[in-house]
């Protein structure tokens, strides 16, 4: 039950994919189970089919070839006995007179002519005493005995006493092997005398053509008793044939048999009363080849349904899952911020169509509560800005002022008109239209104006450079970032030395996207411990710029202090390159 519970809770839990692919592997399980039960069964059946196709061919092939031998059999067993021909021979040995000899072995060849063209052998040859006028040694009809006296059928004829043998025969003058039928022809008033040697020639694709195998490999041939090869149904190099010590006179069946390391179904049987056997032998292995291919179509078959299946359930579940999976992937989105609606080509009207569908309604309503609270977010930044910024305006004020009233008791009027100049293009580019934020080149003009306050201040003692790329002019930056920088420099750099004299640089120039500044003086310089303070320099001087940077750029903006003492220090950020365009942009 444990076992139980934990599927379904896997199962419940599982992803949509997944739950799908069962469900199709639920529906195709049971075919494929039915297809190899059914494989099984049509193994076995085929195995006997072809068992059964063997061994009918092999009984067919054998009453075919039966009938061929014994028709051609009967065919030398009628010449054997029929008057006509041993009556002849008899008459032509019982006269001297070549003319009447020779009437009567062409009596003999008229009539063997007419049974030929009735029972179609090739040839018909009779071999008797040399001395007849008819008899030629080589060739023709009639041919001598002597010819043959050592000849292997010849033999093979009087191992079988005369009677009918089936023999390879070889054609004197050309050399061709041929299959005979041969048997001696007696003297119709004494059995005992041998008056001559028929034999029934025959082309072996005469039995070739009958040798019909049933499967592929299969070996079928002809064999006479002691194993002298016929016909058969390849060429002899590539026959496989059964041991003599094998053979069955009247086999009932194929049996299983081992021959030079290979299995074969075999069934051998001797025809009537001839000399001849009838072998087959087929590969086991053929036959399971058989089986094989028709295992290998039906796993095919399966494989195709299978496919076609999938093919057909794959666009299915594809128009389900799909616009689930880029549901929930939008949804997912948004814990990152990103929240978008999900815009779809095909818009169906199912249940997940009007799930989308609701989704892009939430979103459109989404949309306008973060609109609605970023111009909130945004009036309160703007906000800040200008509490942080007025924090500046009044401090920088009241030093000047003080240095004004400072010059006013020296009477110094040519200064003093120079120092208002410089504050009225101060507050003139500071005031900016009421815009907490200006280009890059106002805001360095506003230090420019700033340090010619601070030059006729300290009457000469502080230089100040400007090596600033103009491309970075057009970029925005919140006002008034650079000169808490350059009052630092001043007040804790340059005038804490014994002679409170010294240059102040600032430098810009724009890489890979965003612009690097930095105010470089040659004064005292910081010990260790006051680099990490939070308000170094001012009470209120880089934490205050920090502040407007992130309020402004929307990230941290490090403020990096590279200070020695002896040496001088640098005040180095670095600030994304932003356009008036892009902030209306992100504005919208």
């Amino acid at each position: 039950m444990q076992v139980i519970k934990r599927l379904l809770n896997w199962f419940h839990s599982a992803s949509l994919n997944w739950k799908i692919s069962l469900l199709v592997v639920a529906g195709i399980l049971p075919i494929g189970i039915a297809c190899m039960v059914s494989l099984s069964m049509l193994e076995t059946t085929y195995q006997e089919q072809q068992a059964y196709a063997v061994d009918q061919s092999f009984t067919q092939v054998f009453q075919a070839v039966e009938d061929k031998l014994d028709r051609v059999r009967n065919i030398s067993t009628l010449l054997a006995v029929d008057g006509v021909v041993s009556g002849n021979i008899l008459a032509a040995d019982q006269t001297d007179s070549v003319a009447e000899q020779l009437a009567c072995f062409d009596a003999i060849s008229t009539y063997i002519n007419s049974m030929e063209m009735v029972f179609e052998p090739n040839n018909i040859i009779f071999y008797m005493d040399p001395n007849y006028a008819a008899v030629n040694n080589q060739t023709g009809r009639f041919r001598s005995l002597d010819s043959i006296l050592d000849s292997d059928w010849y033999a093979r004829l009087q191992a079988n006493q005369g009677n009918s043998t089936c023999v390879r025969y070889q054609d004197a003058l050309s050399g061709t092997e041929y299959a005979a039928i041969v048997r001696e022809i007696w003297n119709p008033s004494n059995y005992h005398q041998v008056i001559g040697v028929l034999a029934v020639v025959f082309e072996q694709k005469y039995l070739e053509e009958l040798l019909v195998a049933s499967t592929e490999d299969q070996c079928l041939y002809l064999e006479t008793a002691d194993g002298m090869l016929l016909a058969a149904n390849m060429p002899e190099e590539a026959l496989q044939r059964l041991p003599l010590g094998q053979r069955e006179l009247n086999s009932s069946g194929f049996s299983l048999k081992t021959v030079d390391g290979v299995e074969y179904r075999v069934c051998s049987r001797m025809m009537g009363a001839t000399n001849i056997y009838l072998v087959s032998l087929a590969p086991e292995s053929a036959l399971e080849q058989k089986v094989k291919e028709i295992s290998g179509r039906l796993v095919l078959i399966y494989v195709v349904i299978i496919l076609v299946s999938l093919l057909a359930v794959v666009p299915l579940t594809r128009s389900i899952t799909k616009r689930i999976f880029l549901l929930k992937g939008q949804m997912m989105k948004t814990q990152t911020g990103v929240i978008s609606k999900l815009e779809m080509e095909d818009a169906y009207q199912d249940e997940i169509g009007q799930l989308i569908t609701h989704y892009n309604d939430m979103v459109d309503k989404m949309g306008d509560l973060l609109q609605e609270q970023y111009a909130l977010g945004q009036m309160k930044i703007e906000a800040d800005l200008k509490a942080l910024q007025s924090q500046i305006n009044p401090h920088f004020l009241y030093n000047t002022l003080d240095m004004i009233s400072w010059m006013a008791q020296k009477d110094e009027t040519d200064n003093i008109r120079n120092v208002v100049q410089a504050m009225s293009q101060f507050y003139r580019l500071t005031l900016s239209k009421g815009d907490d934020i200006v280009t890059v080149g106002d805001e360095i003009k506003m230090c420019d104006a700033y340090m010619e306050i601070q030059k006729r201040r300290y009457r000469g003692r502080i230089l100040y450079e400007v090596e600033v790329d103009e491309e970075i002019n057009r970029y925005l930056i919140p006002k008034i970032t650079l000169q808490p920088f350059l009052e630092n420099a001043i007040i804790h750099g340059i005038n804490e030395k014994d002679d409170a004299r010294g240059i102040v640089m600032l430098n810009g120039w724009l890489e890979d996207g965003r612009i690097t500044l930095s105010v470089t003086d040659d004064g005292t310089g910081m010990r260790e411990e006051d680099k990490t303070r939070p308000h170094t320099g001012s009470h209120y001087g880089m934490g205050n710029i920090a502040q407007r940077l992130e309020l402004f750029y929307g990230e941290k903006i490090p403020i990096q202090v590279e200070s020695s003492l002896g040496i001088g220090t640098c005040i180095v950020i670095n600030i994304p390159a932003r356009t008036s365009e892009e902030r209306e942009g992100n504005e919208g």
